[in-house]
């Protein structure tokens, strides 16, 4: 994303001159690849019955694979504003899929969420990490059970 392309509305100096519309809040997408956009359109939508809230994207860059996040940015007709305007605009809340990226840089309370199950997982049945030792089990996950914890009483 160019910095020759920064902004000017909503979010500029000249942005509530511009605006029909006042967002009272502003919510910064970071979209480092194609999959994590993907991801931020599974939860975006919480955001879409209330005008109140502004989204604007932006990708960092910061990623080996970002090839396509302009376009399929572009196709959902969503604002962009260059990762460089992003980091000296102050946001009220900041989203990412990805924990890469400077993303210490964003003026705004961040939310790192997961961007596919992963290793978060759990996995009853024999799931050690080495190679081949996999055995598919069914039917036999038990629910998890806590037991409590005696407490000493001192009299």
């Amino acid at each position: 994303m160019s910095s020759s392309r920064w902004l000017k509305v909503p979010l500029g100096p000249h942005g509530p001159r511009w605006r029909t519309v006042a967002a009272e809040r502003s919510v910064l997408a970071v979209a480092h690849t194609v999959t994590a956009l993907n991801r931020l359109a599974d939860i975006l939508p919480v955001f879409d019955s209330d005008q109140r809230v502004q989204i604007i994207y932006t990708c960092p860059q910061a990623s080996a694979v970002t090839n396509g996040v302009e376009e399929h940015l572009a196709a959902m007709g969503a604002l962009v504003m260059p990762w460089e305007q992003a980091t000296v605009t102050e946001f009220d809340l900041a989203l990412s899929v990805h924990n890469s990226g400077n993303l210490h840089d964003i003026s705004a309370p961040l939310v790192i969420l997961s961007h596919g199950i992963g290793y978060t997982k759990y996995s009853p049945g024999n799931r050690k990490p080495e190679t081949g030792n996999r055995k598919p089990e069914t039917g036999n996950r038990k629910p998890l059970r806590l037991r409590p914890v005696a407490r000493r009483v001192s009299a």
